[in-house]
C-alpha cells in the first residue's frame, strides 16, 4: 500500500469519526431541540385547545351569568313572575349548540317569599310548587320538565347557592339522556342580597369530546380532555370517559391539575400501542371557579422522524463532505507528495544507481518535500565527495602500501644491516676476549655504522701493537735477566776463585767491571723499556675505555631506537583503535559507510603489521643489547688484564732500577777493589754477599719477567709478533 493510499485512508478514516462524532453530537442536539420545540408547540397546541374549550365555556357560562342578571333585575324591578321568567328559558337552549338543557329551581321560601302554584306548566311549578322548569331537547324539540322532586343538596344546586358564586358541577352521564356526558353551570339569582333562585345550563359534553377526538396534531397526534378531578371526559378509549386517570405518571396529572401546572410525561403509551409525548396543560374555566384539563399526545414518531430527517440530511451532508474532502486530499496528495515523492525518488533511485550530476529536483518547494530535497541534496554532495574521497582513498592506499612495502623493506634491510654489525662486532670482541689480537673487522659495514668498524679495527691495532711492544719488553727484559743470571753466576764462581788466586783478581775485576757497566747499561735500557711497556699499557687501558664508551654508545642508540619502535608500536596501536572507532561509525552509517569501513580495515591491517614490525625490530635491539652488553663485559674485562700487567711492568721496572743501583754499587767496589786490594777480603766476602742478593733478585726478576710473558702469551698477534713471542718463550 502507498504512502497516499495510506495517508488518505487514514484521513479518511479521521474524517469520517470526526463526522460521525460530529453527527451524534449533533443529533443528540437536534433531538433534544426537536424534543423542546414539539414540547413548547405542543404545549401551544394544549394552550389553544384549553382556550378554544374556555372559550367555549366561558361562553355558556357568560349566557347563565346573563340570563341569572336579567332574573334578578326582572325580580327586583316586579315586572318579572314566574311565567315569563320559565319563558326565557328555552332561548338559551336554542342559542347554544352545546346547552342540553336550562333550567331554574327556587328556593324553599320561593322567588317571591312564597310558593308558587301546584303543578302548574305555565308558571313552570311541581306538584309542590317548587319553580323549577327545566327545558331540554326532546326528540320533538324543546319541551320542558317539571322534576317532582328537587334535591337541594345536588352540586348543581348546592355548589352555587352556598358560594353564591357561579360554579359548575363535575362532568356526569346523564342516565335519562343515554348516558349523556355533561356538566352544569350553574348561576344565583341574588335578588337584593337575598338567594332566590339558582339557574343554570345543562352543557352536553360529547360534542366537545368530539371535536378534540377528531383533532389530529402533529400528523398522528391525540388530544384528550381531562375533569378536574382527573377523570377522563376526551379518553383515548370511549371505555375510558369518566373514569380516572390511571396512565403513566398519574400523580403527575392529579397534582398539576391541582396546582395548575403544565407537566410533560415521556414514555407514556399511546392509543396505537406507540411511545408518545404527553403534554397536559390544566386550564381555568371562567368564573366557576373549577378546572380542567387538555392532555396533548406527541407521537414519538413525530420527532425521530424529524430527528431521522435531519439525520438523513447529516448523513448525506458529510458523506458529501466526505467525498469532497477525500477527493480534494487525492488531488492534494497526488499534487503536493505523489508527484513530489515520485520525483524524489527517482533522484534516490539515480543516486542509488551512482548519477550524481544531476541535482535534486524541488529543492525551491518550501514544505517538508522541499526540506528533503535540500537533505538529498547534500546527501548527493555528500555521496559525490564520498567517491571522490574513495577514489583519493585508493589512491592514498596504493601509495600507502608502497610505502609500507618500501618502509618494510628499508626496516629489513637495516634489521639485517645490524644484524651483520652486531654479528662482526660479537666475532670481534670474542675474538678479543680469546686474545686474538688479530682479527679484524672486514666486513662492509653501512654508512652509519663504518665509524664503528673503523673504531673497533684501530683498538684492535692499537691493541697489538701495545702487546707487540710489550713482548718486545719482555724479551729484551728475559735476555736482560738471563744476562744478569749468567753474570751472576761468573761472580759467584770468580768470587769463589778469588781466594784462590788474587792475582787474577784485578783482571777479573776490569771484567767484572766492564760487565757491571753492561749490566747497568742494560738495566737501563730494560727500565727505560718497562716504562715504554707501561706507557704502552696506559695507552692501550685508554684504548679499551675508548672502545667500552663506543660499546655503551651502541648500547644507548639501541635503547633509544628502542625507545623509538616503542613510540611506532603506541602510533600502531592508536592507529588500530582510531581505525577500528572509524569502522564502528561507518557500520553505524550503513550503507553510506561501507568505503570508510573498507579505509577503517586496511588502515587497522597496516597498524597491526606495523605493530607486528616494531615488536620484531624491538625483539632484534633487545638481542643486539644484550651482545654490546656483553662485548662491554668483555672489553672491560680486557681493560682489567692491561691494569694489572702494567702494575707487574710497573713491579718489573723497580726491580730493574733495583739491580742497576746494585750495578752502580758494584762498580763502586770494583773501584775500591783497584783502590785497595789490601782489603779484598773484605771486599770479597762483601761481594759473595751481594752476589746471592743479586742471585736472589735475579731468580725473582725472572719468576716476574715468567708471569708477564706467560700474560702476554695469551695474545694472539700477526706472524712476527708470534715468532717474536716462541723466542721469548724459548
Amino acid at each position: 500500500m502507498s504512502l497516499a493510499v495510506r495517508l488518505l485512508s487514514v484521513s479518511a478514516l479521521a474524517i469520517a469519526c470526526f463526522l460521525a462524532a460530529t453527527f451524534v453530537v449533533v443529533i443528540l442536539q437536534v433531538r433534544e431541540r426537536t424534543v423542546a420545540i414539539t414540547l413548547k408547540q405542543a404545549e401551544a397546541e394544549a394552550d389553544a385547545r384549553a382556550q378554544a374549550m374556555s372559550g367555549k365555556i366561558e361562553a355558556l357560562t357568560a349566557a347563565a351569568r346573563s340570563l341569572a342578571g336579567a332574573v334578578e333585575r326582572g325580580i327586583a324591578s316586579g315586572g318579572l313572575d314566574r311565567a315569563r321568567i320559565a319563558a326565557m328559558l328555552p332561548a338559551q337552549v336554542e342559542k347554544f349548540d352545546l346547552v342540553f338543557g336550562a333550567w331554574m329551581v327556587d328556593t324553599e321560601e320561593g322567588l317571591d317569599g312564597k310558593r308558587g302554584p301546584s303543578d302548574d306548566a305555565v308558571q313552570g311549578t311541581n306538584t309542590d310548587g317548587v319553580f323549577t322548569p327545566y327545558w331540554v331537547r326532546g326528540a320533538g324539540g324543546l319541551e320542558m320538565l317539571r322534576p317532582a322532586a328537587v334535591d337541594r343538596q345536588a352540586e348543581y344546586y348546592r355548589l352555587a347557592a352556598t358560594s353564591m358564586k357561579g360554579a359548575a358541577t363535575e362532568p356526569y352521564e346523564e342516565a335519562a339522556a343515554n348516558n349523556l356526558l355533561m356538566m352544569t353551570v350553574a348561576q344565583p339569582v341574588i335578588v337584593d342580597g337575598r338567594l332566590v333562585a339558582v339557574t343554570g345550563l345543562d352543557i352536553g359534553l360529547g360534542t366537545l369530546a368530539q371535536s378534540l377526538e377528531s383533532e389530529r396534531p402533529f400528523g398522528e397526534g391525540r388530544v384528550y380532555l381531562l375533569s378536574g378531578g382527573g377523570k377522563w371526559l376526551a379518553a383515548p378509549d370511549a371505555s375510558q370517559v369518566m373514569k380516572d386517570y390511571a396512565a403513566e405518571g398519574a400523580e403527575k396529572v392529579k397534582a398539576a391539575i391541582g396546582k395548575g401546572e403544565t407537566v410533560t410525561l415521556e414514555g407514556v403509551a399511546g392509543s396505537d400501542g406507540g411511545t408518545v409525548y404527553r403534554v397536559v396543560r390544566p386550564f381555568e374555566l371562567p368564573g366557576l371557579n373549577a378546572r380542567w384539563a387538555v392532555a396533548v399526545d406527541v407521537p414519538a414518531t413525530a420527532i425521530s422522524s424529524v430527528v431521522n430527517e435531519q439525520t438523513k440530511i447529516l448523513v448525506i451532508g458529510g458523506l458529501f463532505i466526505l467525498a469532497a474532502v477525500v477527493g480534494s486530499l487525492l488531488l492534494a496528495v497526488r499534487t503536493f507528495v505523489q508527484r513530489p515523492m515520485a520525483s524524489l525518488l527517482g533522484d534516490v533511485g539515480r543516486m542509488s544507481e551512482g548519477r550524481l550530476e544531476q541535482p535534486v529536483a524541488g529543492q525551491e518547494r518550501s514544505d517538508e518535500i522541499g526540506k528533503v530535497a535540500v537533505a538529498l541534496e547534500a546527501f548527493r554532495h555528500r555521496l559525490a565527495d564520498g567517491r571522490r574521497l574513495e577514489a583519493a582513498n585508493a589512491e592514498q592506499r596504493q601509495l600507502s602500501e608502497s610505502e609500507r612495502r618500501q618502509s618494510e623493506a628499508e626496516r629489513a634491510r637495516a634489521a639485517e644491516e645490524q644484524r651483520k654489525v652486531v654479528e662482526a662486532l660479537g666475532r670481534g670482541l670474542a675474538d678479543l676476549a680469546r686474545g686474538d689480537l688479530t682479527c679484524r673487522i672486514v666486513e662492509a659495514f653501512p654508512p652509519s655504522y663504518v665509524e664503528l668498524r673503523d673504531n673497533f679495527n684501530d683498538t684492535m691495532d692499537s691493541l697489538e701493537r701495545t702487546i707487540l711492544q710489550l713482548n718486545a719488553t719482555v724479551h729484551s727484559l728475559n735476555a736482560g735477566i738471563g744476562e744478569i743470571s749468567r753474570s751472576s753466576d761468573n761472580l759467584s764462581r770468580r768470587t769463589e776463585q778469588q781466594a784462590a788466586s788474587l792475582e787474577e783478581t784485578a783482571a777479573a775485576m776490569n771484567e767484572i767491571a766492564e760487565q757491571m757497566q753492561t749490566s747497568t747499561r742494560n738495566a737501563g735500557d730494560a727500565a727505560a723499556r718497562v716504562n715504554e711497556a707501561c706507557a704502552d699499557a696506559d695507552r692501550s687501558n685508554a684504548v679499551v675505555r675508548k672502545a667500552i664508551t663506543a660499546m655503551e654508545g651502541i648500547e644507548d642508540s639501541s635503547e633509544k631506537v628502542a625507545r623509538i619502535i616503542g613510540v611506532i608500536d603506541e602510533i600502531a596501536f592508536q592507529t588500530n583503535l582510531l581505525a577500528l572507532n572509524a569502522g564502528v561509525e561507518a557500520a553505524r552509517a550503513g550503507e553510506a559507510g561501507k568505503g570508510f569501513a573498507v579505509v577503517a580495515q586496511e588502515v587497522r591491517e597496516l597498524a597491526q603489521r606495523s605493530a607486528q614490525a616494531a615488536k620484531e625490530i624491538k625483539a632484534l635491539i633487545s638481542a643486539s643489547s644484550a651482545q654490546v652488553q656483553e662485548g662491554v663485559t668483555l672489553v672491560g674485562e680486557t681493560g682489567s688484564a692491561l691494569t694489572r700487567i702494567a702494575e707487574q711492568v710497573l713491579s718489573v721496572n723497580r726491580l730493574i732500577q733495583d739491580i742497576s743501583a746494585s750495578a752502580r754499587e758494584q762498580s763502586a767496589g770494583l773501584q775500591e777493589i783497584n783502590v785497595a786490594v789490601n782489603n779484598m777480603d773484605q771486599v770479597t766476602q762483601q761481594n759473595a754477599a751481594m752476589v746471592e742478593e743479586t742471585t736472589a733478585a735475579a731468580n725473582l726478576l725472572n719468576d716476574e719477567a715468567g708471569t708477564l710473558r706467560d700474560m702476554v702469551m695469551r695474545f694472539t698477534v700477526n706472524g712476527a709478533a708470534e715468532a717474536l713471542r716462541h723466542r721469548a718463550a724459548a
